[in-house]
């Protein structure tokens, strides 16, 4: 079994400067915003999905996306539907690799299906500028005769051809819908350019772990459905198609370590070895996924001073001397709404029945210890190494909560909790979407406002 320490594998990632040469970031063409207006023809799309596969006659059973993995990382031009069919397929790994590992142990996938569900409502974004442009273009003392913004978890999502409201805030006297304000600047504009920006780097990095995890998940099922025991040699060829190295160049040595985990907790009968090695091969997988995913939070972290950037590098925008000062105070407050934004809206993670907040220590299962009996002490030593590494080895929560979620140490602190934890929760296998809305995306659909909030 590889043994190679999570140290060695992460090596040398620098948190704000990692860039994986094998995974390039699509900056030079921009995914467009694809909303639940259905901008991708729905018959466009139903020509590029595979066919399904039809329930029997009678039954209510939906199809599995497990086979078309290929299929949906190979859709580029609706970063919204493939984000629900991610979602979606990685729920149908969990549920069929949690049987086929026995036992009543989540794995990387579960956690993957609520934390992709999650990365959807960013994708989706259509009300969250209006929140973005309340917070921004009116000062403290004026939000208090304006309207409260709508929150980005309970909105109402806007029909086809609805048209935005037709008031604007107003500020110091000016209405900020004027010609006359910034003369062309386009700072009405700034919150949707940073969301946008958002809302793009999220559905990369969704597509990009998928894209490298889904045919590995789906690669073990297989073979698993096969045989119950795979012979050494159809083993080894899983292991042979990854990489070895360090994750952070490359290299998939976390990875081929997992794969081993897994198979080794397949094996065994031990309850408490059992979760072990799937707490040990989940962490494995979750700590390269998170190097992988290192450049595209720093850029969605970084989207609001990238934008403003941008939006004043240009030669051809001119600032007139009396609106210097003006602008200077706004750009500053940017800043400090951007971390109040981030901190309430990105570090969330909704789970089934519960919404956790990354940034405060991680609670309890509802009406569940902190950690179940078989990992309430930990007696594999590799794992728990790996735990003491990230402070995430002892019997409490407390300080795991992320202060800055672009630093990949916090965010494995909190993570590695959230794996013990919750490992043994079955509502972590409940559908991410309910019957109406699974059909829809089944059929390669993004689902209406009449099938449910998604």
């Amino acid at each position: 079994m590889s043994t190679a320490s999570a140290s060695e594998c992460a090596a040398p990632l620098q948190d704000n400067d990692y860039r994986a040469p094998l995974l390039p970031v699509e900056a030079a063409a921009p995914v467009a915003l694809v909303t639940r207006s259905a901008s991708v023809e729905r018959a466009s799309r139903a020509a590029m999905r595979p066919p399904l596969c039809e329930p029997p006659s009678g039954s209510s059973a939906l199809p599995s996306l497990i086979d078309q993995v290929p299929a949906i990382i190979a859709l580029r031009d609706d970063p919204v539907l493939r984000n629900l069919l991610i979602t979606q397929c990685y729920h149908d790994l969990s549920v069929e690799l949690v049987s086929l590992l026995g036992g009543r142990n989540a794995h990387w996938c579960t956690f993957a299906t609520w934390a992709s569900k999650t990365a959807g409502r960013f994708i989706r974004n259509e009300e969250v500028p209006e929140m973005l442009r309340w917070l921004i273009l009116s000062d403290g003392g004026e939000r208090g005769s304006l309207p409260p913004p709508p929150r980005a978890s309970g909105v109402r999502m806007r029909t086809p051809g609805e048209a935005r409201r037709e008031s604007s805030p107003r500020l110091s006297g000016f209405d900020l819908t004027t010609s006359w304000w910034g003369h062309g600047l386009g700072l009405m504009d700034l919150p949707e350019r940073i969301l946008d920006e958002l809302s793009s780097d999220i559905a990369l990095g969704n597509l990009k772990v998928f894209e490298e995890l889904g045919p590995l998940f789906a690669q073990l099922i297989e073979l698993y459905r096969d045989s119950p025991e795979p012979d050494a040699k159809r083993f080894d060829a899983v292991l042979q198609g990854l990489r070895q190295g360090p994750s952070a160049v490359g290299g998939q040595g976390l990875l081929r370590s997992a794969v081993e985990h897994y198979h080794e907790a397949r094996l065994t009968d031990d309850p408490d070895r059992k979760a072990e090695l799937i707490l040990l091969a989940n962490a494995r997988v979750g700590l390269h996924e998170q190097i992988r995913l290192q450049p595209y939070i720093a850029r969605a972290l970084n989207a609001p001073i990238r934008c403003v950037r941008e939006l004043f590098a240009s030669p051809e925008r001119r600032l007139p001397e009396r609106l210097l000062s003006f602008v200077s105070d706004k750009i500053e407050k940017l800043q400090a709404v951007w971390r109040t934004l981030a901190t309430k809206e990105m570090m969330t993670m909704r789970l089934s029945g519960e919404l956790l907040e990354l940034g405060s220590d991680l609670p309890p299962p509802p009406g569940s210890p902190l950690h179940c009996k078989e990992l309430a002490s930990i007696e594999e030593r590799e794992l728990y190494e790996l735990l003491r590494e990230y402070d995430a080895h002892d019997h409490s929560t407390s300080g795991c909560g992320a202060e800055d979620w672009a630093s990949l140490r916090e965010r494995m602190s909190y993570i590695l909790e959230l794996f013990r934890s919750r490992q043994s929760c079955s509502r972590l296998l409940d559908r991410p979407f309910n019957h109406a809305q699974h059909a829809e995306i089944a059929a390669w659909r993004v689902p209406l406002p009449i099938h449910g909030e998604l």
